[in-house]
């Protein structure tokens, strides 16, 4: 990214406002993978809680049996289920929303909320190159429209296009300064290590979220907690946690976050109960990997290796309604120092089609664990370019130029 880029986008996000909603997880052993939620927001009058995104989807069910060409129902029901699946951790609601979708879209080809929503779903189910197809050919039709903007932003994100993505959510402001574009700004501005902008541009995605929105309420003071976390302020971070809480009863992101904090204070027992109902009701990879970490560190080493090995199932499985993303997997056989090959083997085939830093990380910690010492440097130097301060990606830089004899570079990177 070049300071010409960084400048002019930070210039925007000043005179107005950004994100993927992204799910930032974190285990003990430092920031993990970032993770791109779905643009979402409340279609018409539904508003957002548990039981009226329920309500919601149910409604337009019966609507679309009855007219499966009911454009605005199929754009009601994809917003919920994209909800729904947000706080449970289930890709098959995207996959639904899709079917849906595309059923009116075959009908009414020229249905602009179809075809709009349908970039959004491309985005969730980490179909990213459709994502942007299909955004753009939105744009042709509405080009003042701001949401077409994040899809296509969010997408070249997740492949670490960060000047098309910057781009993309520049115009995005300009027509549209909201929470969603708020929170962009916030994730954008972590990428590049500035979280203290980041914590202040997701305060005002706080802001600028209505009470008939709870769940987005719950994930936006979730991310302030993480934010806080990264930044050592545990108690702030347990303040927003509890908002979190507060907003949306239950959302996975809270009861996650109050995890970390209990885990950051030691409180190993507590927090590994927390983990364990995280995992019942919405699991995550994330999750089981920072439960493992937390049972090894008691010494339990059989159950931890059984939470890792179910945070692989979790990853594998989910390949079945998602685009195949390898990039967690390569990363969690490599920091565990196993099936080294199929660590390296997986993060190469996840960088031949994106170069995000998470995934450059995860290739270059492969390297390292492979001995391939000169190639990890490379990789690593492609995950730390937009100046990101993620733990575990500095983590693993330093351990390759230690490995490198480059005690200069590891004592920088502390």
């Amino acid at each position: 990214m070049t300071t010409r880029r960084r400048a002019a986008f930070v210039a925007v996000a000043i005179a107005a406002g950004a994100v993927v909603a992204t799910v930032v997880q974190y285990t003990t052993r430092g920031a993990a993978h970032v993770r791109p939620a779905p643009l979402v927001s409340a279609a018409g009058d539904m508003t957002t809680s548990r039981e009226d995104l329920d309500r919601a989807m149910k409604a337009a069910e019966q609507k679309l049996a009855a007219s499966p060409a009911d454009g605005r129902a199929a754009l009601t029901f994809a917003q919920a289920a994209l909800r729904r699946g947000r706080i449970e951790s289930n890709g098959g609601y995207a996959l639904k929303a899709e079917r849906v979708l595309k059923t009116v879209l075959a009908r009414e080809p020229g249905d602009y909320d179809a075809l709009k929503m349908l970039g959004a779903v491309h985005m969730s189910r980490h179909r990213f190159r459709e994502a942007i197809e299909t955004a753009t050919r939105a744009t042709r039709v509405h080009p003042n429209d701001a949401w077409n903007y994040g899809v296509m932003g969010d997408a070249h994100i997740e492949l670490g296009e960060y000047d098309a993505a910057f781009d993309a959510f520049d115009t995005m402001v300009r027509h549209r300064p909201d929470a969603a574009a708020y929170a962009r700004i916030a994730y954008a501005q972590e990428l590049q290590g500035r979280l203290q902008e980041a914590i202040r541009s997701m305060s005002m995605a706080v802001e600028a979220t209505g009470a008939q929105d709870p769940e987005s309420l719950a994930w936006h003071d979730a991310q302030i907690g993480n934010l806080l976390l990264q930044t050592g302020d545990v108690d702030g971070a347990e303040r927003e946690f509890a908002r979190a809480e507060y907003a949306f009863p239950g959302h996975p992101f809270a009861l996650t976050g109050r995890a970390r904090v209990a885990a950051a204070r030691g409180q190993h027992a507590e927090a590994l109960q927390m983990y364990r109902a995280v995992l019942s009701k919405a699991p995550t990879s994330e999750v089981a990997i920072a439960a493992g970490d937390l049972m090894s560190v008691a010494g339990d080493d059989a159950g931890a290796e059984a939470m890792y090995a179910r945070a692989e199932t979790i990853e594998r499985d989910a390949w079945l309604t998602e685009a195949r993303l390898t990039t967690n997997v390569a990363r969690m056989l490599a920091e565990r120092g196993v099936r080294t090959g199929e660590a390296v083997q997986l993060a190469e085939e996840a960088a031949r089609s994106r170069k995000d830093i998470f995934t450059m990380d995860a290739l270059a910690f492969a390297y390292f664990r492979a001995g391939r010492l000169p190639e990890a440097r490379s990789a690593s130097r492609q995950a730390l370019r937009t100046g990101t301060v993620d733990r575990r990606i500095l983590a693993h830089a330093a351990a390759i130029e230690q490995a490198l004899g480059n005690a200069d570079a590891v004592r920088a990177s502390r």
